[in-house]
């Protein structure tokens, strides 16, 4: 924020102040022609500098920028901060999930593959089964061939015709041979189906296996596309939370700014007032000391126009009187509000700054009235009587040369 140079008043005050300078330079130097005093210090330079140097510093930038992020922050810092926290322990809950479906899935697919030793072996069984039985089958048509060509034999010999047995044993040696060959080539079509069968057992179980690890992967890639997009939403939301929070810093920084500078103005006004009432004062303050040296040689105002007026009612006959009231007259002069030629009315002004009267004869009328009721309460019970206030105003009158 920019700091204010020196107080500039507005452009009728150098005019102004010329004419004051004019007045006072006038006054002095008539003051001095009569009663021989060393001119002082011109009393307009010492204003004038004392203008310059009205600077009220504003408030530091970084006080008003902590103000205006303290405001802002009261309205957006818990919406961010629960935005934030949402954003955070949904990104923790989207990563377990993936975490979980592929662990989920993998332990499903080696369930799955766990099965084909399972499945081997009971083939296997199923194998040696079938060999075990076609053995069986083999080994009975071995037995009853054997038989038969025993029975056979037998009753050829018995019929006499052995030179038949060749023939007939060659004939049973063929069926037998047709069968066992049939019998092998069943066993073997049945292994080779059990086999076919066991290959496809296998074969499914462990393209299951690969679909169920594939289905988690391609669920937890689901689970970050969701994830994804989620974020993609909420960080776009929170960048408008902040945004709004920089815009609301910069607006109250700003309203700030405006209410400090109005705040400097109003203090350089301020003081711009008091060294005009000083220099007035000071001004009128020279204009009584002056008025008093004239006194010295006329004896009709100042002190000893009020003594002189207060010795011819009394004389010498009532000293305490006399003595009393120019002592109550004195004090009434060196009031700070008769110096300074205004007194606080009792009101306000719209900035909250007292109404300020222009002091008159009636309020240092006043003021005599009170300071001689003062005396009389604590001086030897002594009260004044109308006729002293009468005359104690008189003297007043006279002390400001305006007693006719």
């Amino acid at each position: 924020m920019a700091i204010p140079g020196p107080f500039n008043p507005s452009g009728t005050a150098m005019s102004l102040a010329d004419a004051i300078r004019a007045q006072a330079d006038s006054q002095a130097k008539q003051a001095a022609q009569k009663s021989g005093l060393v001119e002082t210090t011109d009393p307009l330079q010492q204003l004038m500098k004392q203008i310059q140097s009205i600077n009220t510093p504003a408030t530091p930038y970084d006080v008003l920028l902590n103000q205006a992020q303290g405001t802002a922050g009261a309205q957006f810092d818990p919406l961010i901060a629960e935005l934030q926290g949402q954003i955070k322990s949904t990104t923790n809950r989207g990563h377990n999930n993936q975490k979980q479906a592929e662990q989920m899935y993998n332990a499903l697919a080696q369930d799955i593959a766990s099965q084909m030793p399972e499945i081997t072996n009971q083939m296997s069984q199923a194998s040696k089964e079938t060999e075990n039985r076609y053995d069986q089958t083999q080994q009975a048509l071995q037995g009853e061939y054997d038989k038969q060509a025993s029975n056979q034999a037998a009753l050829l010999q018995k019929l006499g015709i052995q030179a038949a047995a060749p023939e007939a044993s060659q004939q049973a040696m063929d069926d037998q041979a047709y069968f066992q060959q049939q019998s092998k080539s069943d066993e073997a079509n049945a292994l080779a189906l059990l086999n076919e069968m066991k290959n496809a057992d296998v074969s499914y179980n462990r393209q299951s296996a690969d679909n169920t690890r594939l289905a988690g992967v391609n669920t937890a890639q689901d689970i970050g596309a969701q994830l994804e997009d989620y974020l993609q939403q909420a960080n776009s939301k929170l960048g408008g939370l902040k945004a709004g929070r920089e815009s609301a810093i910069q607006s109250a920084l700003a309203q700030l700014q405006q209410q400090d500078q109005a705040r400097v103005d109003k203090q350089n006004e301020t003081q711009y007032s008091h060294l005009m009432d000083l220099f007035n004062l000071q001004l009128k303050m020279q204009q009584m000391q002056q008025q008093q040296n004239q006194s010295l040689f006329k004896g009709t105002n100042g002190p000893s126009g009020a003594s002189n007026y207060l010795s011819g009612i009394y004389g010498n006959q009532d000293s305490f009187s006399s003595k009393a009231i120019m002592d109550a007259i004195n004090d009434v002069m060196a009031d700070p509000n008769v110096i300074a030629g205004k007194y606080d009315s009792g009101n306000k002004d719209m900035y909250g700054n007292p109404v300020m009267n222009q002091v008159n004869d009636q309020y240092m009328i006043d003021l005599l009235r009170k300071r001689l009721s003062d005396e009389g309460s604590t001086l030897s019970g002594s009260q004044f009587s109308a006729g002293d206030i009468n005359n104690a105003i008189n003297a007043l009158l006279a002390y400001q040369g305006k007693l006719k």
